[in-house]
């Protein structure tokens, strides 16, 4: 199944932008902010932060939480400018553009996707491009729980097929470790769903559409989660909106898990 440009968010959670962005805030401030980021990280798998107005320091920080992975369009400092670009963006480049940015997970094409994202307004859109949030957690919870058809569905073996010629042939669920799952996903015309995993497709929209948190970013506030339970977009917007994002695997003495566990 191809879901090509099909996906639209249609019921945003009711939660105030600004609201959930001080319910997650931390701030990496003193001699060991990582440390403070990681402790929100391993608890909830997002932490939102403010006042960083400047890219050394950014960077200083991911790299301090992790090995940068190196991405096709990162720069020298591991960093990727985010902003739209003239002309018509590639396959997968929609990040790219102005356009809205369907929920997925970054590097699902990969056998093991980079467990960080990192990402910093550095100029704000004039109207829209707030990012939105969704937690697997949560969607795992709930098709578990309501839907066990579809959970199965979409957690069983080879159900799915990620990226281009040379892809991953996964699930949307995936075990991480013995006690705990992982969520890989994108809606855009870079997946493919096996016959029994497309029939599941609408439930899986329709819960994520519930779970579905907006946070509006101003200059020098960011947000970091953790890219095996968190799915991340955007609203389409208008106006020079510039973002900085940080892919990594954090460093091991910090002992961040990768995915949830389920109840």
């Amino acid at each position: 199944m191809k879901l090509g440009d099909v996906y639209k968010t249609t019921h945003p959670l009711p939660v105030d932008a600004d609201v959930l962005f001080e319910r997650y805030r931390v701030e990496p401030r003193g001699n060991d902010p990582h440390q403070h980021l990681a402790s929100a990280l391993r608890e909830r798998g997002l932490a939102t932060f403010g006042e960083i107005h400047d890219r050394p320091v950014f960077a200083g920080i991911a790299r301090a939480l992790a090995a940068l992975y190196t991405h096709p369009d990162s720069e020298p400092d591991g960093l990727t400018l985010l902003h739209a670009r003239d002309g018509r963006p590639g396959s997968g480049q929609r990040g790219f553009t102005d356009s809205e940015l369907f929920p997925h997970t970054e590097r699902s094409c990969l056998p093991k996707p980079p467990q960080l994202l990192m990402l910093m307004c550095l100029t704000p859109a004039n109207h829209g491009g707030e990012s939105v949030l969704i937690d697997g957690r949560a969607i795992a919870e709930e098709l578990s729980l309501t839907a066990p058809e579809t959970w199965s569905a979409l957690s069983a073996p080879r159900s799915a097929y990620f990226g281009g010629s040379s892809g991953y042939v996964g699930a949307v669920f995936e075990p991480a470790t013995p006690e705990r799952w992982s969520i890989r996903l994108r809606l855009d015309e870079l997946i493919r769903f096996a016959p029994r995993a497309a029939h599941h497709v609408e439930v899986l929209r329709e819960v994520i559409d519930r779970h579905t948190m907006v946070l509006r970013l101003g200059q020098g506030q960011g947000f970091i989660l953790d890219n095996t339970r968190w799915l991340h977009g955007r609203h389409a917007f208008t106006g020079p909106r510039v973002m900085l994002r940080a892919l990594g695997e954090p460093h091991t003495h910090l002992s961040l898990e990768r995915g949830f566990r389920l109840p």
